[in-house]
């Protein structure tokens, strides 16, 4: 309770936090999930690199906008997710981690003209892993990747900051194999 004197104006509320519709719009953001593409990407094999790369189309800010109101008015902020990283779990117990979305592996070209920094390469087959349908032949390594969006808002007369990152994520398996030769 407020007590006023006579003739007293109530004193003027202000209005919200820009932080505040901050914050709502960033809850309110609609991140994709990532699509998961391996090369070889139906079986892998044994000291044979494997590239790893998600949908580049994905690959960009993702905005929304809140109002956040009190009786002293209605503020509005937007909030900025931007993918900053993916961290690949690749099921055996190796962790990569690219700075981008990777880049596909093309099929046309000869490998020696192809580069990537994302990438894993498989020591050990993928016998004795889980799999799918329970045949011990299709075992395959659980391959995880997290996109980490660096998430940030602004409202209005230049108000700005950051808040916590957000992670979405992707799922896919890989069998690997081992490949013998003999000489003969």
């Amino acid at each position: 309770m407020t007590w006023l004197a006579a003739g007293q104006a109530l004193p003027a509320v202000p209005p919200p936090d820009p932080a505040v519709a901050g914050a709502q719009a960033a809850s309110e953001l609609q991140l994709p999930g990532p699509a998961l593409t391996l090369s070889p990407s139906t079986k892998g094999y044994v000291n044979l690199t494997e590239w790893l790369w998600i949908t580049s189309s994905m690959w960009h800010p993702l905005t929304t906008s809140a109002q956040a109101c009190n009786a002293g008015g209605c503020v509005t902020a937007v909030a900025s997710a931007t993918p900053s990283y993916v961290t690949w779990n690749t099921g055996d117990g190796t962790t990569v981690t690219c700075n981008g979305p990777g880049v596909p592996y093309n099929t046309a070209l000869p490998a020696t003209s192809q580069t990537t920094t994302c990438s894993h390469t498989y020591t050990t087959t993928s016998a004795g892993q889980p799999s799918s349908d329970g045949n011990p032949n299709d075992a395959a390594f659980p391959i995880t990747a997290t996109i980490t969006w660096t998430v940030a808002w602004s409202g209005p007369n230049g108000s700005a900051g950051a808040l916590p990152s957000l992670t979405t994520q992707g799922t896919t398996t890989l069998q690997v194999a081992q490949i013998e030769s003999v000489n003969n």
